[in-house]
């Protein structure tokens, strides 16, 4: 029953909301669905470049991810991201792509992003992408749109770094009713602990809807391992999980709770070098 409520909003949502409008803000990794979304701020994130194209870093990773949406089996999202740095013809640049494949039985969205950042000061990345987003409803054909997208990131002390995104900064229009996919800009500051574990706060806001407050913490537990806890609110969201590795190759997995949805499980595998 649940599995068919979920498709009549879509269904619904089709002509007249955003991507992603039944569904609230999702992070498309098990890492940034056990932090609450609250990844602005941190560096060096394979998975940056779908919320701070800043944020991918200084060194070189891919990832693969599987996320089950609100405990729906019928309701899939697979990610891929890889990132390039060091680059022959710009040693502090790093190119970004990755690709978001989001579908139910009859619905699908997808989104595929190329992105630039680079070291302007050695404390300060500057970062711009562009995303294509799609979206279909069998029976009803599809719809597509393109978003522009930059962020910063800065370390402001050894231990505090800022992040500033704007997702969507030329408000693209996409369904039957031309509907604006909004300007979405994340801010955030991470606090880092010389242990490894890290602390972060993030608000998400946008023109259509009230501010989001998101936090959370990533704390070493034992070697190799991290646990990771986070809240979100409008909706309240609660989050956890935890990854095993090291920077060369990691595994995570991750749950998430919206009080008014369900829960959503997350699985990803990340290689560094």
């Amino acid at each position: 029953m649940k599995k068919y409520a979920l498709h009549a909003v879509l269904l619904s949502l089709f002509f007249a909301s955003p991507l992603y409008a039944a569904f609230d803000y999702l992070p498309v990794d098990a890492r940034g669905t056990a932090l609450s979304g609250a990844t602005t701020a941190l560096s060096d994130n394979t998975w940056g470049i779908f919320s701070n194209p800043a944020a991918t870093g200084h060194r070189s990773s891919a990832a693969v991810n599987y996320t089950i949406p609100y405990g729906d089996s019928d309701l899939g999202d697979i990610a891929g991201a890889v990132n390039i740095s060091r680059l022959s013809f710009d040693a502090k640049g790093t190119i970004s792509v990755g690709i978001n494949r989001y579908s139910a039985d009859d619905y699908h969205e997808t989104t595929c992003i190329v992105g630039y950042g680079r070291e302007i000061l050695p404390s300060v990345r500057l970062g711009v992408s562009i995303s294509r987003m799609t979206q279909k409803f069998d029976g009803f054909g599809d719809d597509s749109a393109t978003g522009v997208n930059a962020g910063i990131q800065a370390e402001l002390t050894p231990i505090v770094s800022l992040g500033i995104s704007s997702m969507n900064l030329n408000s693209p229009t996409i369904g039957g009713s031309n509907t604006h996919l909004p300007r979405t800009t994340l801010t955030g500051l991470a606090f880092h602990f010389p242990t490894g574990s890290f602390l972060t706060v993030n608000a998400l806001t946008d023109p259509d809807r009230s501010s989001r407050l998101l936090a959370a913490g990533d704390f070493v537990v034992a070697p190799m391992t991290h646990v990771m806890i986070g809240v979100g609110t409008n909706p309240s969201l609660i989050s956890g999980g935890f990854s095993f590795g090291t920077n060369a190759i990691k595994a995570t997995i991750a749950v998430s709770r919206n009080l008014d949805l369900g829960t959503t499980s997350s699985f990803g595998l990340e290689a560094g070098w």
